[in-house]
């Protein structure tokens, strides 16, 4: 099966906590129409790596690419107006918002047309089965 196009490339990241090495010259390719998981125990680096990709840190080392333009220390707010984002372990983020409210709250961080944010809200809602 041919990859799709390369979307983000994290070539070489290192991210030390003082003495603690938590990214040791990470290399990561994910293309279009992947879906990739990390799986690792606790103190693996998973979320030390999304919070390089995603601007939350800064790499000591190595370069965060997406669709061929470096973002590496980009802060957070440009990185998510790019499309790239995360979440926080928060279980119940949006008390008293339906799944639909809670993406569309998603959707107007990219877009302002409310008919364009309908339309991706449903798009999202339809891909994840709801």
């Amino acid at each position: 099966m041919a990859r799709g196009e390369l979307l983000l490339e994290v070539k070489g990241v290192t991210k030390r906590f003082g003495g603690i090495v938590a990214l040791d010259n990470v290399d990561v390719e994910v293309h279009e129409g992947e879906i990739l998981g990390m799986i690792g125990p606790n103190g693996a680096g998973k979320t030390t790596l999304f919070n390089v990709v995603t601007g939350y840190y800064a790499p000591d080392s190595g370069r965060v690419i997406f669709q061929g333009k470096d973002i590496t220390g980009r802060p957070p707010h440009e990185i998510a107006k790019l499309g790239i984002s995360r979440t926080f372990q928060i279980v119940k983020p949006f008390l008293g918002l339906t799944v639909e409210d809670a993406v569309r709250v998603g959707a107007y961080n990219r877009l302002t047309d409310e008919a364009e944010v309908e339309r991706r809200v449903n798009e999202i809602l339809e891909f994840i089965g709801l």
